[in-house]
């Protein structure tokens, strides 16, 4: 796999023809994305069902399997969500434990703070960061002068764990640590460096990432187009649209679900076909995509796929469930 086109704050040839390329069409690719926002009526959507399907995720032997409904639950705000980042901050599997960290920090869980300073001082140290984070969502920042050393450790997933936190935590002061870090010898964790960079703003990163998007290399790709899915940037929306037309079907629903998340349907069509398709791994991200964009249909559509034979694909739709949820309320509280 390739290194990413980044390095002493400097863009390759490739790269500033890549943000030139999508940087043009920028006009058109909003007044797009504005002209297909959805004006249907918002779905009725109970918890029921995407309750038991995380719930029952969550027992699954497989920390993967874990893990990824724990994710589920960051737009969650019931007991339920609460009981089982509970027991994700002891479980067994640290990549479970990151992950409850990380949703209790995105719901400020005061009440599971005794766990995150256990976990923050604890012997793990690949979790410290997401126990830091939480608890600075909470307003404690005691463990925060830590970080900086975190992204000088020996191990990758702590140095990328470190880079994911604090371009998620926000602070553009974080920008001028995370620089120096960009030619990291780990592939992975230049990645989530440049991410991390491109989330808090840094114009050299973003563009970077727009590079990455063109890459030939399906991980370095897929990559970035999730990081733009994340991004405020305008110039995210064109790599979206320009993933539409990807040859590659996880590249599409990428795209869609970034696009959805924006107010645009552009991708409806390709996340419908995904749903039905027979490879499980696309039928999930096709669910995501579903879950992007609020119309009774789609609702429908995920409701079926909680009973799909796969754990993944259950998780996803019930992921997209609570999505379209929350995109109701939103939608029900603007109205006069």
């Amino acid at each position: 796999m390739r290194c990413i086109h980044y390095s002493g704050g400097r863009l390759s040839k490739f790269s500033r023809a890549a943000v030139i390329a999508l940087a043009a069409p920028l006009a058109l690719a909003l007044g797009g994305c504005s002209a297909t926002a959805t004006s249907t009526a918002p779905p009725q959507i109970h918890l029921q069902g995407p309750e038991a399907v995380l719930r029952a995720g969550f027992s699954n032997p497989d920390p993967s399997i874990r893990a990824i409904s724990l994710e589920s639950l960051k737009l969650l705000h019931t007991p339920l969500a609460q009981q089982l980042v509970k027991r994700g901050l002891a479980d067994s599997s640290p990549m479970v434990e990151f992950t409850a960290a990380m949703v209790a920090g995105n719901q400020k869980m005061a009440a599971l703070k005794k766990q995150l300073i256990h976990l923050a001082a604890g012997k793990t140290i690949s979790v410290r960061p997401a126990a830091i984070y939480a608890l600075a969502r909470l307003g404690d920042n005691t463990y925060m002068n830590t970080l900086p050393g975190m992204l000088s450790s020996k191990n990758p997933i702590v140095r990328a764990n470190t880079a994911f936190v604090l371009g998620r935590l926000g602070d553009k002061s974080a920008i001028a640590l995370l620089r120096t870090d960009t030619s990291d010898r780990s592939h992975a964790v230049k990645l989530a460096v440049t991410s991390a960079l491109a989330r808090l703003g840094y114009r050299r990163a973003v563009n970077s990432i727009v590079a990455l998007s063109l890459s030939p290399y399906a991980g370095n790709h897929l990559a970035a187009l999730s990081t733009c899915r994340t991004l405020q940037d305008p110039i995210a929306v064109n790599v979206l649209l320009e993933g539409l037309k990807d040859p590659s079907p996880p590249a599409q629903l990428i795209a869609a679900r970034g696009l959805g998340q924006r107010g645009s349907t552009l991708g409806e069509k390709i996340a419908v076909q995904a749903s039905k398709s027979p490879n499980s791994h696309l039928r999930a991200l096709g669910a995501l995509a579903l879950g992007s964009i609020p119309v009774s249909s789609n609702a429908q559509r995920l409701e079926k796929m909680l009973t799909d034979p796969h754990p993944r694909v259950r998780i996803a739709a019930a992921s997209g469930l609570i999505h379209l949820r929350l995109l109701a309320q939103i939608a029900l509280q603007g109205k006069p």
